[in-house]
């Protein structure tokens, strides 16, 4: 699928009670919830993350998906290495399932879709926390 920059102009345009996901993606993504990806160290949230990863990329069948954690740069998809670079020291639930969301091959607006209906299913009261902002979910609480 070709790379479109269409980001929804606000978060409310892609909110969708009727959308569905991967039983199995539910079950790593609020296995995650569980495991309070907030807290920690961030090596331990990282692992946390990667092991949500891990299950998640056996859910939807995508061998040779990577994550690395960087100490530096921005969060990202590339799709030529196959690889989600987050960065280490602020990791972001929603950002991380934005860029997995990239990863199976979705545009802009239908990551968006896909990743935050997805984080507002498995995480409602740390949805409910967030500020809209544009297209981003913003937590000013730190969790």
């Amino acid at each position: 699928m070709p790379y479109r920059a269409n980001y929804p102009a606000t978060v409310t345009e892609v909110l969708d009670d009727s959308i569905t996901f991967n039983p199995a993606a539910i079950r790593a993504v609020r296995a995650l919830a569980r495991a309070k990806p907030w807290r920690g160290e961030p090596r331990i949230r990282a692992l946390k993350i990667a092991e949500c990863f891990e299950s998640l990329a056996e859910a939807y069948n995508l061998d040779g998906l990577r994550i690395t954690f960087c100490t530096e740069g921005a969060d990202c998809y590339i799709p030529g290495r196959r690889e989600i670079r987050l960065h280490g020291g602020q990791l972001s639930v929603v950002t991380f399932l934005h860029e997995f969301g990239h990863a199976r091959g979705f545009d802009e607006r239908r990551t968006c879709r896909w990743s935050i209906n997805l984080f507002r299913k498995c995480f409602p009261r740390s949805f409910a926390r967030c500020r809209q902002v544009g297209h981003m979910l913003v937590n000013d609480s730190g969790r």
